[in-house]
């Protein structure tokens, strides 16, 4: 297989409530990295062509294909209803203007080339058309992750609900191997559902389906996680650790790097899901062994045969995240000074592609990049919220630079081709609601669900810390006299908060995560909660729900100063208990400790307000 110069194709990437995106124009071949991804807007009035991979996903050879694993029946997984254009792998491949670029002898890693467009792309050098921004700064965040809702003068910036209809992989035609990225999970295992499923991108639950339908297509297929599994500490981090890698070792990966929370972990219960999947590699983290050591947890790297060819493969963790760590049970090289004897190594492997999975700031994944150019593609930990829809050269390289975004919401395909011209396309997947839930990945989670509510919050480690402002009272002894303000939020969704975990699939009302917005008395941020706050609704069924007091504070003192005679604890406590819109920044705040970006990502206090308001 001939190296890589690289065709690049548009992506028209499903929206995360905010972002927005539309073809881009031909990108010029630079000699080392872009000056940045673009971000181009979606057109008002999309194509109805269905993504190809809508058909295979719902097919009965998408249910039982594995990744790597072709299905039994290629043409019938992809096989078109009537009514609906073929599958992108079925239509004739856009013709390429792309010419192959020359490397200097001896050196691997791809230049790239123009992209190939399903639309007609604009003349070299006009200028964007109205809409399409230019060019951005490669390490400013791509246009559309820069419209993720924030407070702004009382409001969030202006949303687009998702689109499911997108198509994926156009012009591809079936590639002699399929190597599939994802990394930078943080604890997403799946898609809260708070601002409705499909508003929402991500999951394991579809990441899983998506692989199937790449298997269903006969695509030979490894996949590769670049670390950075889960965030936060404690039982619930290690519960969700372990669960997220069983569902990379039923997904089949082949490969997974180490992130920093990862790590932060006991070695312990790192080591009992490591040892569960034969797949992580690190050239530079052994656990309680020196990286490789003979017998260690973790080879310092992987060799893949997939579609006839052998892919090289290793992992690291960048030197800054590797000095946040303080865990004596782990032994640690910097990054560099391993790369140099397995660099060596997988050179002499004779391989056709070699990876570098790179749990590292952007910036030292570049020098890394640099300096170890035996590389066709480097991944970083860094870079920007949602990966570019156009791939870049790492700067002072050859290498391919790969960003994962975060939170598990993408995957990234790199197509290899046995053609001089284009032997490497990519495609960034946006996790969306096109891709239906995986049976096995549903398992999982009531599984995750199940444990927690085994253990309690006693069993996860959660103890009940003092609230600053005293007790909670609960929202029926706000009614004694709000009568009129507790009829109002009997009326709204916030009155059936702990109902709503009870009644989903699987019932969430365990998982602290998630109750810390739908009762009363905890940190809504942090996962912890507060002395004389909810319990569980047989021993505090006063607290279940959003109640008063998650805004107002804890009113246990405020309705015992009202019962009584002494006016100037009743003065006191009334004004700890204000919450005025009139300063709407304020008030505002009080709502997004709940209506944060990760679940209620169409928040607007102006538009929200009134449909609460008391």
């Amino acid at each position: 297989m001939s190296k890589p110069a690289l065709v690049s194709l548009p992506l028209l990437a499903l929206l995360f409530a905010a972002f927005l995106g539309c073809p881009s124009p031909v990108a010029q071949p630079p000699a080392a990295k872009q000056d940045g991804p673009k971000q181009p807007p979606e057109p008002e009035n999309p194509p109805a062509t269905a993504d190809a991979n809508t058909e295979a996903a719902t097919s009965a050879a998408v249910e039982n294909a594995a990744p790597g694993e072709p299905a039994g029946d290629e043409s019938a997984a992809a096989a078109p209803s009537p009514d609906r254009e073929a599958p992108a792998e079925e239509m004739p491949a856009e013709e390429s203007t792309a010419t192959d670029k020359s490397k200097a002898p001896g050196a691997r890693g791809p230049a790239l080339a123009e992209p190939v467009l399903a639309d007609e792309a604009p003349a070299k050098g006009a200028k964007p058309a109205p809409g399409e921004p230019a060019a951005a700064d490669s390490k400013a965040k791509p246009a559309g992750a820069q419209n993720q809702a924030q407070f702004v003068e009382g409001e969030r910036q202006s949303e687009t609900p998702l689109l499911a209809d997108r198509e994926l992989f156009v012009g591809w035609e079936k590639p002699k191997a399929a190597i599939v990225i994802t990394g930078g999970q943080a604890g997403y295992i799946e898609p809260c559902g708070c601002a409705g499923l499909e508003n929402q991108m991500g999951g394991l639950r579809r990441r899983h389906t998506f692989l199937k339908s790449l298997a269903a297509r006969g695509w030979p297929v490894a996949a590769f996680d670049n670390g950075g599994l889960i965030r936060r500490f404690g039982q619930q981090a290690e519960i969700k650790f372990d669960r997220a890698v069983e569902g990379l070792k039923i997904m089949g990966y082949s490969a997974i790097g180490f992130g920093v929370d990862d790590l932060k972990l006991p070695a312990g219960a790192v080591a009992s899901s490591v040892a569960n999947v034969d797949a992580f590699v690190s050239a530079n983290v052994g656990l309680f062994d020196d990286p490789g050591a003979e017998g260690a947890f973790t080879p310092q790297f992987r060799l893949i045969e997939v579609g006839g060819l052998k892919i090289g493969v290793t992992a690291v963790l960048g030197d800054k995240y590797r000095k946040q760590i303080n865990n004596g049970d782990l032994k640690f090289l910097k990054a560099k000074d391993a790369l140099v004897s397995v660099a060596k190594k997988l050179e002499g492997a004779e391989c056709d592609y070699l990876v570098l999975l790179a749990y590292a700031s952007l910036e030292e994944t570049e020098r890394l990049a640099e300096e170890f150019p035996v590389f066709d593609a480097v991944v970083t930990a860094g870079g920007a919220d949602e990966p570019p829809y156009e791939p870049a050269m790492a700067k002072g390289s050859k290498s391919l630079l790969i960003e994962v975004g975060h939170k598990g919401m993408y995957a990234i395909v790199l197509g290899l081709y046995d053609d001089e011209q284009t032997p490497v396309r990519y495609q960034r997947v946006p996790l969306d609601s096109r891709f239906k839930d995986s049976p096995e990945m549903d398992a999982l989670m009531v599984d995750y669900q199940d444990q927690l509510k085994q253990l309690g919050w006693e069993g996860l480690g959660l103890k009940p810390a003092n609230h600053p402002r005293g007790k909670f009272a609960g929202s029926k002894a706000c009614a004694e006299c709000h009568e009129a303000e507790y009829k109002v939020w009997l009326d709204t969704p916030h009155a059936h908060a702990t109902e709503t975990l009870a009644k989903v699939k699987p019932p969430r009302q365990f998982d602290p995560e998630c109750i810390s917005c739908h009762a009363v008395g905890w940190n809504p941020q942090e996962f912890f909660p507060y002395k004389s706050g909810y319990e569980s609704l047989k021993k505090t069924p006063l607290l279940a729900d959003n109640g008063c007091e998650n805004c107002h504070g804890p009113g246990a003192d405020h309705v015992a100063a009202e019962k009584g005679q002494d006016e100037e604890p009743q003065t006191r406590f009334r004004a700890a208990m204000e919450l005025s819109v009139a300063d709407e920044k304020e008030a505002s705040h009080a709502c997004m400790e709940c209506h944060d970006i990760d679940n209620s990502q169409k928040f607007n206090f102006k538009e929200y307000w009134p449909k609460v308001a008391h």
